[in-house]
């Protein structure tokens, strides 16, 4: 099962293109099959995993692999200090 979604918003953060790095979202999940990956290095490997078309695309147009997309979370509604004092809470009651 794929790790992310049609449509959902995912940070870029490769290393072989970071200009492109940042928030997008993902346009198309492809299945694993066998493919070549190509670093600047002159390796090639051939890797098997969920590959991802995104918002954002490299100047070779080829979806981005899986380690290159991170989740993004949500933003809290809550206050920083209401946190800390449930955190707080929370200790007290495991050390007793």
């Amino acid at each position: 099962m794929s790790y992310f979604k049609v449509g959902e918003e995912v940070i870029l953060q490769s290393t072989l293109y970071p200009e492109l790095n940042g928030d997008c979202i993902v346009t198309e999940v492809l299945e694993p099959r066998p493919r070549l990956s190509h670093f600047p290095s002159g390796i090639t490997k051939v890797t098997s995993q969920y590959v991802y078309y995104t918002t954002i695309s490299n100047s070779n147009n080829w979806p981005w692999a899986e380690s290159t997309l991170r989740k993004k979370h949500k933003p809290s509604t809550e206050l920083l200090s209401s946190m800390i004092a449930k955190l707080n809470v929370k200790s007290k009651v495991e050390s007793k």
